[in-house]
């Protein structure tokens, strides 16, 4: 039987060494700034989108270290997003992962440089990956700018900002969560099903999978929060302010299920990893 925190944890040092290797060294000068990309780097998270991408470059039948670079540039991406995110002028949070912000510790201005040369290198790593034919030498770092531009990320955080204070539908609602959340989780699978060579038909099953498991995820988030609100307000963008929990659960349970068909095709020796993350999800915890 595959033991899935086992491979997890496993993973995660691995992404976590991988990282460790890839980012400036302290004391390289701007010491600083390269103390602030640790810091937010290495708050404890559990990895799971670089964890993803690996998973996708085996289930596209190669060894999940062909898809280092291009699994660590999602992570440091992520990481952008979560610093900016975080800022007095976006949600003015003051702690991440039971941690005091970058911004809190380092003030706005270097927080956002922090972001800033973050993105810079996530997009160096997803470089220096050149995929197998018929994939060309930029298909992995045109998969990051996507997940990471207006029609991703940023469009979808302009989006929940100007859902602030309004009563938005469920189509509004999904925009937001699909290039807000699932953005990354699409990019960060391609990009490993790239690096591992996928032929057409594997890379949009693994394309499908994505976009459920990152639609789920941010509900179960959705979800979570609620439980921890116990009954106070949501924000405008969670699903809880149109379905009830467990009418949410619901659709993550469907979601689920169509990732899940949607890799069924592969070999199960490929995607062992990728079904039993799909299941984590549902169970998972903050």
């Amino acid at each position: 039987m595959f033991n899935i925190q086992s491979y997890l944890n496993k993973r995660l040092g691995i992404i976590d060494d991988a990282l460790n290797a890839f980012l400036p060294r302290l004391g390289e000068k701007p010491a600083l700034l390269h103390k602030a990309m640790r810091y937010s780097v290495f708050t404890g998270g559990k990895r799971i989108r670089p964890i993803l991408c690996l998973a996708a470059c085996e289930a596209a039948g190669a060894n999940y270290r062909k898809a280092i670079k291009p699994a660590c540039a999602i992570e440091l991406l992520h990481t952008y997003t979560l610093i900016h995110d975080d800022l007095p002028c976006m949600d003015d949070d003051d702690y991440r992962r039971g941690k005091p912000t970058s911004h809190k510790v380092f003030g706005e201005a270097i927080a956002v440089l922090t972001g800033d040369a973050l993105q810079a290198e996530a997009f160096n790593l997803a470089s220096k990956t050149m995929p197998p034919a018929p994939y060309s030498s930029t298909s992995i770092v045109s998969e990051l700018a996507s997940a990471a531009g207006s029609h991703g990320v940023v469009g979808g955080q302009i989006a929940d900002i100007l859902a602030n204070g309004k009563k938005i539908s469920k189509k509004e609602i999904e925009y937001i969560h699909l290039n807000k959340t699932a953005s990354l989780f699409i990019a960060a699978i391609k990009m490993g099903a790239i690096a591992g060579g996928a032929d057409k038909k594997n890379l949009r099953a693994l394309s499908t999978y994505a976009v459920n498991i990152g639609m789920a995820f941010q509900i179960t988030d959705d979800i979570l929060d609620a439980d921890e609100a116990k009954g106070q307000a949501m924000d405008e963008t969670s699903c809880i302010g149109i379905y009830n929990r467990d009418e949410a659960f619901e659709i993550c349970v469907s979601h689920i299920g169509k990732a899940k068909s949607a890799i069924a095709s592969i070999h199960p020796r490929f995607t062992a990893p990728l079904m039993c993350i799909a299941d984590k999800i549902l169970r998972r915890k903050k």
